[in-house]
């Protein structure tokens, strides 16, 4: 049997904002801001007199007392108001924690007109049925989109507001929904912007570009917003607008790269990827286009996907070079610019795609053994050029059958 792995779903609350449940919703996740603010003020105050931050051995210590003293936050459940001061303690560990020589700065405090509030509770608190989840204090509440499987163990239930609502968020123990066959042996993936993902063996998956696509409109909605008065009701709305745009580009990324990782997981045995350097691609010309491509996310959900179907994973070594390096003889050529998408090998002659060629270097040192053809290249002999197969019809890495590029591509 497999064994259970943590996975998570989200469906969105509705019904009853006025009266109803939805209503109870709004008064915790209030009532939570509330709590966070005023142990975030006492930890300031703390650290300016003594220099040292309040964390949760005392926080915890000094909650019931607040809990019945102040009368904003009468009736919030006592769980809700601990996880709440166990997020709080998490973002001053991490505070006060060096990590790389870089600290995260110190939390920030929360505000009504960012609509972002929210509350967890223990999953073994609150019941299930189809349609509805029971809350302690606030009842029952419909949600739509919520998918429990019935083997799962709710572990924890997270009660968030975004700029649609309410939300409720399940984190669970369950074993992972069974995974077909591979048809295909083990690939090498390059990451880049003009395609998400290219393999070893010719396919790639498009970037969609949803960031550039809807610039214009966000562009508009931020200088739209820009003009209205603080605190009106015309800066709300518009600030409720711009975050609609935001919240669909995030779901519609979100969405592409969940079924390209899947198609890939499906296909393919096994992946052999190169360790990037997030935080400093952050930092260069292109960071707007490697946000707008979320790499990152998309190698998270390849790795916890591979995992759970039983596929192979390997990772190169960070700054571990892949471009420029022929795959064909090993040799290492100068490095090459962006703008140079074909390259020939000084050494052999070989010429190459840079990603496709990349990618197949990436499989090799990653997992060893002999290096793959890479999809169309070409091997010049007595001055003239040879191709060893059309595009359309490459074949895998390790002789399998030919690579079909439109199954594994995924179109918006």
């Amino acid at each position: 049997m497999t064994a259970p792995v943590m996975q998570a779903t989200k469906g969105h609350a509705y019904g009853g904002a006025v009266n109803g449940p939805l209503a109870h919703v709004a008064r915790i996740g209030g009532q939570c801001r509330a709590l966070w603010n005023l142990f975030l003020a006492e930890t300031a105050d703390r650290y300016r007199a003594e220099g040292k931050f309040l964390f949760y051995a005392e926080m915890s210590a000094g909650l019931p007392r607040l809990l019945k003293d102040d009368p904003r936050l009468a009736g919030l459940p006592h769980r809700a108001a601990q996880m709440t001061v166990q997020r709080l303690d998490r973002a001053l560990r991490d505070c006060a924690k060096a990590k790389g020589g870089a600290r995260k700065g110190f939390p920030r405090f929360k505000r009504r007109d960012d609509r972002r509030d929210g509350f967890q509770f223990v999953g073994r608190e609150c019941r299930f049925e189809t349609g509805r989840v029971r809350l302690p204090k606030v009842g029952w509440v419909r949600v739509r989109g919520l998918r429990l499987p019935a083997a799962a163990a709710p572990k924890v239930v997270a009660v968030t507001q975004e700029p649609d609502g309410w939300h409720v968020s399940v984190q669970f123990e369950a074993p992972p929904k069974p995974y077909a066959a591979p048809t295909r042996p083990v690939v090498g993936v390059d990451a880049g912007l003009l395609h998400l993902a290219i393999l070893s063996d010719g396919a790639r998956i498009e970037a969609p570009r949803l960031a550039r696509k809807a610039e214009k409109r966000i562009r508009r909605l931020n200088r739209e917003r820009d003009r209205r008065r603080k605190g009106g009701v015309n800066r709300r709305r518009t600030v409720a607008r711009l975050a609609r745009a935001h919240r669909a580009v995030r779901n519609a990324r979100r969405d592409h790269l969940h079924k390209a990782t899947r198609r890939l997981v499906d296909a393919y045995a096994g992946f052999a990827v190169e360790t990037l350097s997030l935080k400093g691609l952050a930092r260069t010309r292109l960071a707007k286009s490697f946000a707008d491509a979320a790499l990152g996310e998309m190698l998270r959900q390849l790795a916890y996907k591979s995992r759970w179907a039983g596929r192979e994973w390997r990772e190169l070594p960070r700054f571990a070079r892949s471009t420029g390096v022929c795959p064909a003889c090993d040799a290492t050529g100068p490095k090459l610019p962006l703008a140079v998408r074909e390259w020939a090998c000084e050494t052999c002659g070989a010429v190459h795609d840079r990603d496709v060629a990349a990618a197949g270097i990436v499989l090799r040192r990653a997992v060893g053994g002999a290096s793959p053809e890479p999809a169309g290249a070409v091997r010049r002999k007595r001055g003239f050029a040879v191709r060893g197969g059309e595009r359309a019809q490459v074949r895998s890495s390790h002789g399998g059958p030919p690579a079909n590029v439109a199954e594994v591509m995924v179109h918006d």
